[in-house]
C-alpha cells in the first residue's frame, strides 16, 4: 500500500528547515523551469522572516532569461538582501559570493536558486556538484538542505524529475506546488514510495502565505473524501 509505504519508509518528518547549530544554514532549491521554483523560494523566505530569521537570497539561476530579475522583485517586496550576477555567469562563483556575504553578514538562512535544466543530466550533475563543492569551501556542511520543487499536476513526469535530481544531488525534501488546483497530488505518495523522499511543504496559491506544512493525515483524508464523491 502506498499509504503504508509513506509512513513506514520515513521517520517523523520535520517540515521546517533544520538550522545549523552555528553560522548560516544553506538551503539549495532545485527543480525544472515552470514549477513555481522562484515563487516557492519567496514563500520560504517569508516564512523564516516571520520567524525572525535574517534571510539572504542567491540568484544562481544564471541560465534562464529573467530568472534573476524575477527573484530581485520578490527580494524587494520582502525586504531581503539578494546576491546576483550577470546572465550566463558561473553559478558556482555566485554561490561563493553569496555564502561569503551570508557568513560575514551573520545571516541565519541562505536560499540558493538554481537553473532548471534537465535536458542534459551530465551538465546538471557537473553544475550542481561544482556548486556544492564551492559552498563547502565557505561553509563546511553546506548545503544543509536541498529541496526539490515539483508541480502537483505533472503526474508521473514529476516522479521522473525527482529520480533525476536524486541522482545528481542529495535531496532532503520536496515541495509540491499548485495544490490549489484540481490535482489531488497523487504524486506525493508515488515519490515517497519510489524514492523515499519526504514532502516537507505544499504550495496552495500565489500569495506569500500560501505555503503550508505537509499534513499526511489531512492529505489522506482529502483523497478518501474525493474518492467517495
Amino acid at each position: 500500500m502506498l499509504f503504508e509505504g509513506y509512513v513506514s519508509k520515513g521517520e517523523v518528518v520535520q517540515a521546517d528547515v533544520r538550522f545549523a547549530e552555528e553560522g548560516p544554514t544553506v538551503l539549495l532549491v532545485v527543480g525544472v523551469n515552470g514549477v513555481g521554483k522562484t515563487t516557492t523560494i519567496a514563500k520560504l523566505a517569508k516564512r523564516y522572516l516571520d520567524q525572525g530569521k535574517k534571510v539572504l537570497l542567491v540568484a544562481a539561476d544564471t541560465f534562464r532569461a529573467g530568472a534573476k530579475e524575477q527573484l530581485e522583485v520578490w527580494a524587494s517586496r520582502l525586504g531581503v538582501d539578494i546576491v546576483t550576477g550577470l546572465d550566463n555567469s558561473d553559478p558556482s562563483s555566485l554561490c561563493y559570493d553569496g555564502l561569503v556575504k551570508g557568513k560575514n553578514g551573520n545571516y541565519d538562512l541562505i536560499i540558493v536558486d538554481t537553473a532548471g535544466r534537465l535536458h542534459n543530466k551530465a551538465n546538471l550533475m557537473a553544475e550542481l556538484g561544482k556548486m556544492k563543492r564551492v559552498m563547502a569551501k565557505v561553509i563546511p556542511d553546506a548545503p544543509h538542505e536541498s529541496f526539490l520543487i515539483i508541480d502537483a499536476n505533472t503526474g508521473q513526469n514529476g516522479v521522473e524529475q525527482a529520480k533525476v535530481f536524486k541522482e545528481v544531488t542529495d535531496l532532503s525534501g520536496i515541495v509540491i506546488t499548485k495544490m490549489d488546483g484540481t490535482s489531488k497530488g497523487g504524486i506525493i505518495l508515488a515519490i515517497r514510495d519510489e524514492l523515499g523522499i519526504p514532502v516537507r511543504f505544499i504550495g496552495l496559491g500565489e500569495k506569500m502565505d500560501d505555503l503550508a506544512v505537509f499534513d499526511l493525515d489531512k492529505y489522506l483524508y482529502g483523497l478518501l473524501v474525493g474518492e467517495g464523491e
